[in-house]
């Protein structure tokens, strides 16, 4: 059972970070389009 936990919290926070890296991407590219 710990196994499994630890596999969906590995899988849960990979989403995440892919999650949090796409919205870094989409804001720094706004704000690269402002200053211009």
């Amino acid at each position: 059972m710990e196994n499994t936990q630890t596999l969906d919290l590995i899988t849960g926070g990979i989403a995440i970070a892919i999650l949090i890296g796409g919205y870094l991407m989409m804001f720094t590219d706004i704000f690269t389009r402002k200053k211009k």
